[in-house]
């Protein structure tokens, strides 16, 4: 059971492409793989196992939301040959890690779908430290750009003002957390980056439409 909910947990992190939780989900799971042997008593066997079967679910989770497949059924088939391939648990970590980033930022690719390599960069940064304080200024600096351009070329491709796509993947990371554990509505706002408990409940609720606890009470 245990293993069914960090393999949830996971995917949900990839989903919204937030590359830190996702390693940091990774870590976890990959601990708990050497306690559930799947390698009849070979621990190298077992993990291998346990990732190629992560990897085939990682595989179907995108599958249902893209049309072209090919290069994601190459890329698991060469994953799981890695795998296969390796003869180290540290080696399997680390192949396993380049799979959760692949997986990350196919799906910030999936969730915006921006040639600009300008925005493709801020999208990247915003994702990655999505549990930060954010501003315009800083992801402005970070990649040698004005605010105010970049400010233009994010609403031109996203269709988001900077500020609302920065509330809007807050806000559903805090919809997985409501539903899937028990941290208070105060830990939920401040992992999610929010500077308050009512900034994060106004927020939430001006665009989800109910409050956090009602949404957490009918999820």
């Amino acid at each position: 059971m245990e293993l069914f909910f960090l393999e949830e947990k996971l995917i949900d992190k990839i989903n919204l492409g937030y590359k830190k939780d996702a390693l940091y989900s990774y870590e976890e799971l990959f601990n708990y793989f050497s306690t559930y042997d799947l390698g009849n008593g070979c621990p190298i066997r077992s993990i291998k196992n346990h990732l190629v079967l992560l990897t085939q679910c990682l595989y179907e989770n995108f599958c249902k939301d893209i049309i072209c497949k090919y290069n994601l059924y190459q890329k698991r088939n060469a994953f799981v040959l890695n795998f296969e391939k390796s003869e180290s648990i540290d080696e399997l970590y680390r192949i396993g890690k380049e799979m959760i980033l692949y997986y990350s930022n196919t799906a910030i690719e999936k969730c915006i779908c921006v040639n600009n390599p300008i925005v493709k960069e801020a999208l990247n940064y915003i994702h990655s430290h999505i549990d930060e304080d954010l501003s315009l200024e800083k992801i402005a600096k970070e990649i040698h750009i004005s605010k105010n351009h970049l400010s233009c070329l994010f609403r031109q491709c996203t269709g988001y003002s900077f500020s609302n796509y920065i509330n809007h993947i807050k806000i559903e990371t805090s919809k997985t957390l409501l539903k899937n554990s028990k941290k208070s509505i105060l830990e939920i706002a401040i992992e999610c980056g929010f500077n308050s408990e009512s900034y994060f409940c106004s927020t939430f609720k001006k665009l989800i439409g109910v409050t956090p606890t009602e949404y957490r009470n009918h999820s």
